[in-house]
């Protein structure tokens, strides 16, 4: 027995040690992918650093699917972007140039990094490191995001140097047919007419989140229940970063009520599963979100948001007899890991017109806490529908 003890002791020490590994970013959204199935948010940098862990979970395949995870770029020669050290238990990433881009503590000291990762736009960075835990070494990987357009976050005894400005993105142009056949199908009623018009755009653009949509939907007012079910297989089989919008579109669409309890149905638009990205965070539930109010200390809200990306926010304060009742219109983009509402002025936005929400965690729940300035501010839980 003391010999099979002593097999056994030297069997767990020669265990190697656990390692994370990291699987790239996302090429439609900002997060990154640790092993295979857990999906991060990457840390904002404030100032030259970040705080904190990454928020992370598990994610079903289809949904890492969905979000186009690219190939890591290590960052290694002299075509390398990014550089990484450690010391106790800081990592300092660093441009090539020398320009500061991001101090992290972590909570353990760091033994070595063991790589540096890019994204493809050099919008975001990973580092992958190893710590002593326990008695040995583990590998973990964190990610920071350095926002649209940024790359890097100079000392301010550096002065930024003048930067021309971008010229807007244009556009692609669309394909006329493409144009045509979606707006006829649009009009189409439903039944036969409605399947015929979303076939013909599927003859022209096989891909086409919408007209997948539209054809399930046709084929459920048709009772071909089976047939819609595979035809929404293959937009959750899609790579369309749109595919998702469409699929959580059918899980509140009267069209296919008739499947709702259906477990593959459930499935394909992704009923029973937590959100992996920002965009299901907000339009899982359907999109709409209120805040209970209480009398003279917080006010009743009631939010809405579109597929799309239009936005309708009523503001009710009651206090001492007196009631306030305001309405705001406007769009909501996702921005990294928060969600941007636009208020329009004269048709027109500026920075003045955009409230910032982020996204917390509410007990079981998801709450977007949001800032409309005027000291309008409000946490509103999502509604189900």
């Amino acid at each position: 027995m003391a010999m099979r003890q002593a097999v056994l002791l030297l069997v767990a020490l020669a265990t190697p040690a656990w390692a994370d590994t990291f699987g790239g970013f996302s090429g439609v959204d900002r997060p990154y992918l640790v092993n295979s199935d857990r999906v991060c948010t990457p840390l904002k940098i404030a100032g030259g650093a970040a705080t904190g862990v990454p928020a992370c979970e598990k994610a079903a395949a289809d949904a890492i699917a969905r979000l186009s995870f690219k190939d890591p770029i290590p960052q290694r020669g002299t075509k390398a972007a990014f550089a990484a050290t450690a010391s106790g238990k800081t990592i300092a990433v660093t441009k090539k140039t020398g320009d500061k881009v991001v101090s992290w503590d972590a909570a353990d000291p760091i033994v070595k990094v063991v790589e540096v990762y890019a994204s493809q736009y050099e919008d975001r960075v990973a580092v992958a490191y190893t710590m002593r835990r326990m008695g040995k070494e583990v590998t973990e990987v964190i990610a920071f995001d350095l926002g649209q357009g940024q790359t890097a976050i100079r000392e301010p005894d550096q002065p930024q140097q003048p930067t021309q400005p971008q010229q807007p993105t244009q556009k692609p142009v669309e394909d006329p047919k493409l144009v045509a056949a979606v707006t006829a199908a649009r009009k189409a009623a439903k039944g036969a007419k409605a399947l015929a018009a979303w076939k013909a755009v599927l003859a022209i653009d096989a891909a086409h989140s919408e007209a997948m949509y539209g054809v399930a939907a046709a084929q459920m007012a048709q009772k071909a229940n089976a047939d819609a079910l595979a035809t929404l297989g293959q937009l959750a089989a899609s790579s369309k970063p749109d595919a998702i919008e469409w699929l959580i579109e059918a899980r509140f669409d009267a069209a296919f009520a008739a499947v709702r309890s259906d477990a593959k149905f459930r499935q394909l638009v992704g009923l029973d599963r937590k959100p992996a990205t920002v965009y299901e965070k907000v339009m899982g539930f359907g999109g709409q979100w209120e805040q209970t109010g209480t009398s003279c200390d917080k006010p009743e809200v009631r939010m809405t948001t579109l597929r799309d990306r239009t936005v309708k926010i009523r503001v009710k304060t009651t206090c001492e007899g007196q009631v306030y009742d305001s309405g705001f219109k406007g769009t909501w983009r996702v921005d990294g890991a928060r969600v941007v509402l636009a208020f329009p002025n004269k048709g027109k936005v500026t920075a003045q017109d955009e409230a910032p929400c982020t996204l917390e965690a509410v007990g079981d729940e998801t709450g977007l806490h949001c800032s409309l300035g005027k000291d309008i501010e409000f946490l509103v839980l999502p509604t189900r529908r």
